[in-house]
């Protein structure tokens, strides 16, 4: 599930108690086994185990329904398309070493992000810390009661950035206004038993094998990091974000569609199609200057024409 555009799941308390009451309120019915989940800013990742598709598309399609709602009104909009359409990866798994490894990859996505150097630190909703806290156990249950956050409870934010004291000075007013809650239920291990694994010993070593690729996950983008000189966001700058509509993400914006099997051609094809778009613009700036004579590189479909200005006093100017 990704947004259209925008950070919508900022690392806020109040952020992370919404999303834990939406799950949890969506889970009563038990339409899924929730094992792992992390939430990044536009997107989560979610494990489940179902028992139809039917019950998983009900799962994620609630969840979606009540956070656009829920996003609406902390932003105090009438309308709004939070999610791209058809756009959700319901992907199944058939082999517990594919598993391994995608349970590893979702914990490591805030590091290949360089949000954090290691999942430990992101103050994002994780369920990190239940996954960490019985690696043996196939039965193992992590309960926790979310008061229900109602749409009328929720106001818009006085600003999209919030201050520590005001982010907690609205959990507070939740829990307040709180009237019923529902039980968030978590079983990292309960996928296991799709694919025949009981034993204490197989349990701990399979779960010994997605810390190894994720450790390896990480340390991959330390390295690349290290290359880059590039440093991670970190926890203290993640927690005052501003809950954000309008950022786009790489994968999202425009981009030129350039097929080669000569990687050189390829190469030579981007950078003289670069020196075109500079070409054009060098003309469009000189044609707000009122220089017409100026002549477009071969190709290019000419803009309309600028209005121009010529201030000749702070009171008096003419418009050509």
């Amino acid at each position: 599930m990704r947004t259209q555009r925008g950070l919508p799941f900022v690392c806020t308390h109040y952020m992370k108690m919404l999303l834990e009451s939406v799950i949890a309120r969506v889970q009563r019915d038990h339409k899924v086994t929730l094992c792992h989940q992390l939430w990044m800013g536009n997107h989560p990742h979610i494990f489940v185990v179902a028992k139809d598709k039917r019950a998983c598309t009900q799962f994620y399609g609630e969840i979606q329904k009540q956070l656009t709602e829920a996003v609406k009104k902390l932003c105090g909009l009438k309308h709004l398309s939070l999610w791209n359409n058809n756009a959700t990866s319901v992907i199944p798994y058939y082999d517990v070493e594919t598993v391994c490894y995608r349970i590893a990859y979702l914990y490591a996505n805030p590091a290949r992000a360089d949000l954090v150097d290691t999942i430990s630190d992101y103050p994002g909703l994780s369920s990190w810390h239940e996954f960490l806290s019985d690696k043996s156990s196939l039965r193992v249950t992590h309960l926790k009661v979310c008061p229900w956050v109602r749409l009328p409870m929720i106001e818009r934010l006085a600003s999209p950035a919030v201050t520590r004291e005001e982010d907690l000075s609205i959990v507070r007013e939740w829990e307040t206004q709180a009237r019923d809650s529902h039980a968030l239920v978590l079983q990292p291990n309960a996928w296991m038993k799709s694919f025949g694994i009981k034993t204490r010993k197989e349990v701990e070593e399979t779960n010994e094998k997605v810390l190894r690729y994720h450790t390896g996950l990480e340390l991959e983008a330390r390295e690349k990091r290290g290359k880059k000189k590039k440093k991670v966001m970190g926890k203290k700058e993640l927690r005052s974000q501003p809950l954000n509509l309008t950022y786009q993400s790489k994968k999202q914006s425009r981009r030129i569609s350039n097929y080669s099997l000569d990687p050189e051609l390829r190469v030579y094809l981007i950078e003289k199609y670069q020196e075109f778009c500079d070409a054009c613009r060098r003309c469009y700036e000189r044609w707000k200057l009122g220089d017409f004579s100026v002549v477009w590189p071969e190709g290019a479909f000419l803009p309309p024409v600028p209005h121009t200005q010529n201030n000749l006093s702070p009171a008096i100017s003419n418009v050509y």
